[in-house]
Order: C-alpha cells, then structure tokens, then sequence
C-alpha cells in the first residue's frame, strides 16, 4: 500500500516517484523536507494503490525518476549545425542507434566544436535512451489518465552527474559506485565532470560477501571504457565509493583488486548529515541524496514527450496566470494607497490655500477701504476704448501740409490765406464729397479720414475773372493728381457762377480780389 509518515493529506511542494524494474517508492518534497513511502513492488497491486493515490491527490507537479538497466549511451559526433538542421541531424542519428520507440535524449559533451579527419566542424552528443517501455509506459499511462502535472523523465545517471559536481576533490576521469535501493548496483563513469558511460551491476550472492563480486564487475566495466577509448591508456582507475565505511574497507581489503585502481572514500552518512537528511534503516542506499539533489536543482526533462508534460506546462500556465493577478492586485493596491495619501495630501494642501485666500480677501477690502471714490465701472470701460481708438486712430497734419505746399509751390501765384486741417473717420461728411464740380468730385469713393481746407487768392489779379477761375481749377486738379488725395471740392470760385447768384459789382474792381476755397479729401494711406 502506497502511504507517507503521518497522514494521508500531508501537504507537499513536489513529489517524485522513483522507478525500477521490479521495485518503486514515492517521496514528498515540502519546505526542504524530505519523506517518502518505503520500498515497493512493483506489481498490479502497486499500480492500484498508486492509481487510487492520483486520484485523491492529482494536483502538485510530479517527477519520474528512473534506474533501469535497459538505459543505453552512446557517444557520437556529428556535424555541426543550428537551428532547425541540428535537430534533423540529431533525430536521424537518433533512429538509426535506436529505432523507433526508444525515448531518446542527446546531452552535448563540452561547450568547444572539435574537427573531423576531414577538417569539418563537429560536436561531440551523448545520446541516451531508455528502451524498458514495459517497465515504465504503465506508469506514465497512469500520470495522463489522472491528469497529473509530469515535469519530466529522468534517470538517475543524470542526477548523478549534478550530484558529482557538488563533491570536493574528484578525479578528471572518475568512476562512481551507488547503490539504489529498488535497482542495486550502479557505476556510472565521468570525464571532467561529464557523464560518458553508466550500467547496473548484476546483484551480489546475498549470502556471500559483497566486494569479490563487486571488484569483478568494475574490472569488467573498466575493460569496456577502454574498449570504446573513454579511459587514457595507462592512467588508473580513480574509484569512488558512495557507501558506508565498511563496505569501503572490504573493497579496499578484497583480494585481486586490480594494481591500476584508485580507491577514494565517500561517507554516505556523512554527506547525508552535511544535508541534514536523516539516516535511513536497511542498506547504504544514496535514494535521499539523489532525491534532494533533484527537488533543490530541478533539472530539465529528458524523456518524457510533449503530450506527456501537457498539464504541467497547463500547471505552469495557471501558477503564472495567478501570479500576474496577484502581482495586478498588489499593483492596485499599492496605486490606490498612493491615491489615497495623495488625497490626503491634497485636501490638507486646499485647507491651507482656502486660508491664504481668506487672508488676502481680508486684505483686499481693508486696503480698498483705504481708496478715494473713484468713477463708475462703464466710464472706465469707455476711457479705456476711447484711448484704444485714440491709439489706432492718431495722426498729425504734417503729412497733408506737405501735400498742398508741394502743390502750391507749383502755383507761385496763389497764396493762401487760411489752411484749417480735420481728422474724423466717423465723420459721415466725409464720406463721399459733394458733386460741385464733376470734374473734381468722386460720386461713391471710400471713406476719407483727413480734409484740407484751403482759402486763398491770386496775386497778382488784372481783373480777370475767366482766367483766375480757370487756375484755380488747374490747382484743383494738380492737387487731385496727388496720390493719397481722394477728392478736390472747389468751394467758392472768384466769381459765383451758379444759377442761382446775384451778380453785383462793377468790371473795374479793385485789382488783387481774387479769393477762392477749396476742400482737399485725404485718404488713410
């Protein structure tokens, strides 16, 4: 029956279930804590009990490790490629070793690129496979069938390895010797901290001694990493032992140990205190050291497929999910109090301000007490326009007294007696002059801004009046010609020659009486 120390609904981070050919047990991982289900058979029973655990407790992620002997390595090289064509590589090499059904996976060996014979770029793969189906696919079928979150397939070589690279002092090329307590024996070579080659011993005569056995099978498997050139010619053996001391001192005390091997003391119960595991009844088995090593470092899957792992990237899917929700619910949180003190903040800030300007209401209207009366709103208001209107409307008489004495310096025979000058634009009289004469005068012309009003006379005047109103039309006229002058209405002529005027006096007037009046229209140029 498949049962953990205490009870049933013990809680857990992880759990892994370790696999061998006839024997498996189940371990917990909870806040550093290790525990697990004793050593099982693996039968139709087990299988029941295991499939009845799933079912009450299919949640939390799941490892499967494996220790069997149907795990082959193979080192290869293979052209160097990226990308898309490595893999096509890798998958051909990987169906020709294996065939088809095999769960393959190729680890690469070194970080530098080597040359082939032929000059070409390789590297050098580790391909590893797991060929036992019958002893592991009724397992994984019952992880699928419950849903269960698989994080992967491994095997114990493979934690070996990163179990290796945590020991102090360790051979370049070293060959590690475990026990396992639902496989047995197990040697697994390295080669500067990388695994190459790894068997499981066939199981010593219970009642027998041990290290005889054990001696024969490592001078055996040290026959085949010559053969395949893993080991260097003529360098012995460096043989690590990762079992109680007595077990060491009877290798080491066993006769017919090979001159070539080096053997190198490893306390398992001393690692096992190091990481505070505790000691385990029955035989020196290293299960609790792999299994730490595996929930602390997490390594990545090596056999399991993609459909296999589907819930456990779904698993993986939801913790994130979760956890951006959390990480969005913290954020408002955190926002919301930031605006809440800032609220705070704001609303002491307008009290504050909300004072200020009583203050300075209050002495505003102390201050405005203190004033003179002053004038209404709307006379300031039209003071105000009429000095804006003063300012775009200015203008001075300088520009059209420069006009007409240009022009009368042409007329040295008239002289003026007056000059009266007028500025208005809103005079409506100086809309359009009067039709006096319809030679000088403009019927529909634009709004004048400035007037001339000249009155004058000729000197010297011989008492003829025909000639004196014919000049002073020729003035007229050249004064017209001037270009900001708009219109030229003759007022008074010498003579009044209109229908409706008296004549009087006499042919023989005194001579010199000739005055006449003009108005000049200026525009506003």
């Amino acid at each position: 029956m498949i049962s953990l120390p205490g009870s049933g609904s013990e809680p857990f981070n992880a759990r892994a279930l370790l696999l061998g050919a006839n024997r498996l047990r189940l371990f917990h991982w909870q806040s550093g804590r290790l525990s697990d289900s004793g050593l099982i058979e693996a039968n139709a029973e087990a299988r029941a009990d295991f499939k009845a655990y799933l079912a009450a407790r299919p949640a939390g992620p799941i490892y499967l490790l494996v220790d069997v002997a149907e795990e082959e390595f193979r080192p290869e090289t293979v052209p160097w490629a990226g990308g898309a064509d490595r893999k096509a590589l890798i998958r051909l090499k990987q169906a020709r070793l294996f065939g088809p059904g095999a769960r393959v996976y190729a680890e690469r060996q070194g970080r530098e690129q080597s040359r082939e014979p032929g000059g070409r770029r390789a590297e050098r793969l580790l391909f590893m496979a797991l060929s036992g189906r019958s002893v592991i696919e009724p397992w994984v079928e019952l992880l699928c069938a419950q849903k269960v979150p698989l994080q992967g397939i491994l095997s114990v070589p493979v934690l070996l390895q990163s179990l290796l690279r945590t020991l102090p002092d360790i051979a370049p090329h070293a060959l590690l010797l475990t026990l396992q307590s639902v496989s047995g024996w197990r040697q697994s070579f390295f080669a500067n901290g990388q695994l190459k080659a790894s068997r499981i011993s066939a199981p010593p005569d219970p009642g027998g001694p041990p290290a005889a056995p054990l001696l024969a099978e490592i001078e055996q498997f040290r026959r085949y990493l010559a053969s395949l050139r893993l080991m260097p010619e003529g360098q012995p053996l460096d043989l690590y032992v990762l079992a109680d001391p007595a077990l060491q001192r009877a290798l080491a005390q066993a006769p017919g140990q090979p001159p070539d091997l080096r053997l190198h003391d490893l306390d398992l119960g001393r690692l096992e205190r190091q990481r505070a595991l505790r000691p385990q009844p029955g035989p020196p088995c290293c299960d609790q050291l792999l299994l730490q090593q595996l929930f602390r470092t997490r390594p990545a899957n090596r056999y399991a497929s993609a459909a296999e792992r589907r819930y456990a990237r779904l698993a993986t899917a939801r913790r994130a999910i979760h956890a951006g929700a959390v990480l969005l619910l913290l954020g408002g949180l955190i926002h919301s109090g930031l605006n809440v003190i800032n609220g705070l903040g704001y609303r002491q800030a307008a009290a504050e301000f909300a004072g200020e300007a009583k203050r300075y209401r209050a002495a505003q209207e102390e201050a405005q007490a203190l004033l003179p009366e002053t004038a209404p709103p709307g006379a300031i208001q039209a003071a105000v326009a009429s000095a804006a209107r003063l300012r775009q409307d200015r203008a001075t008489p300088s520009a059209a007294l420069a006009l007409l004495g240009g022009a009368l310096a042409r007329f040295p025979d008239i002289r003026p007696l007056t000059i009266a000058w007028a500025h208005d634009p809103h005079d409506p009289g100086l809309d359009a002059p009067a039709a006096a004469d319809a030679d000088d005068a403009s019927a529909d012309g634009p709004r004048y801004r400035q007037s001339l009003t000249l009155k004058a006379r000729i000197e010297p005047f011989a008492g003829d009046y025909r000639a004196a109103i014919k000049r002073v039309r020729e003035f007229a006229r050249a004064l017209r010609a001037l270009t900001p002058v708009r219109a030229v209405e003759i007022e008074a002529l010498p003579l009044n020659l209109s229908p409706g005027a008296v004549l009087q006096g006499s042919g023989g007037g005194p001579a010199g009486a000739a005055p006449f009046a003009l108005k000049a229209l200026i525009g506003a140029d």
